[in-house]
């Protein structure tokens, strides 16, 4: 075998393993998820496992970078497509992205561990700081072209959009099948587009006249 098939294997096999923790975590939870649980549902034994990743948290680690991947792609786009509609865009895939069930439960294991361990929240605060900066420089390019509302200071509103669209997407999936009062606090899109108000037109230009 060559070093990049051996390579390829090696990446294979650590996908392989990937996938069955984050299985093992949305189904069972992460504190009843066991190693040996992980090489069960990989289909591997435990020592090959323990190869690849020592611990759980080495799995965390694994898994703050797949996120930081994932989201690559949505920073791309937006340095690519600038403006309100680039804004706009993101939201929609940033919101789509945390309304899959999966990946809510996933997040809210992930979270509780982070708390417990804070240590082990640096690479998710990295992923974070840099999609802030990211929509930060979106939002003031979109400010200076005149397609946005002047307010709050870009890096704020970057960071209350992002929580906004988190936060929202956690309340919808537990709304579901509630009564519908429980579901009347405005809708995603609507919160989205409250906070990438669009410049009334002509209401920049008037001045207060003089007598």
């Amino acid at each position: 075998m060559t070093d990049s098939q051996r390579a390829q294997a090696t990446a294979a096999r650590r996908a392989q393993l990937q996938e069955a923790a984050l299985h093992c975590f949305v189904v069972k939870g992460f504190h009843q998820t066991s190693m040996r649980d992980i090489a069960t549902q990989a289909g591997v034994s435990l020592g090959s496992l323990y190869n690849h990743f020592d611990s759980k948290a080495a799995l965390i680690a694994e898994i703050a970078q797949l996120e930081s991947t994932e989201l690559a792609p949505l920073e791309t786009r937006l340095a690519q497509q600038r403006g309100r509609s680039g804004l706009l865009r993101f939201a929609r895939d940033y919101a789509a992205l945390h309304q899959e069930p999966a990946r809510l439960m996933l997040g809210a294991e992930i979270l509780s561990e982070l708390l417990r361990h804070p240590e082990l929240a640096a690479p998710f605060l990295a992923t974070r700081k840099r999609l802030v900066l990211a929509v930060a420089a979106a939002l003031e390019q979109a400010r200076v072209a005149g397609e946005l509302a002047p307010g709050i200071a870009a890096p704020y509103l970057a960071g209350l959009l992002l929580d906004a669209i988190e936060g929202r997407c956690i309340v919808d999936a537990l709304a579901v099948g509630q009564a519908p009062a429980a579901q009347a606090a405005g809708s995603l899109p609507e919160l989205i587009e409250a906070l990438l108000a669009p410049v009334v037109k002509g209401l920049a230009s008037k001045r207060p006249s003089r007598t």
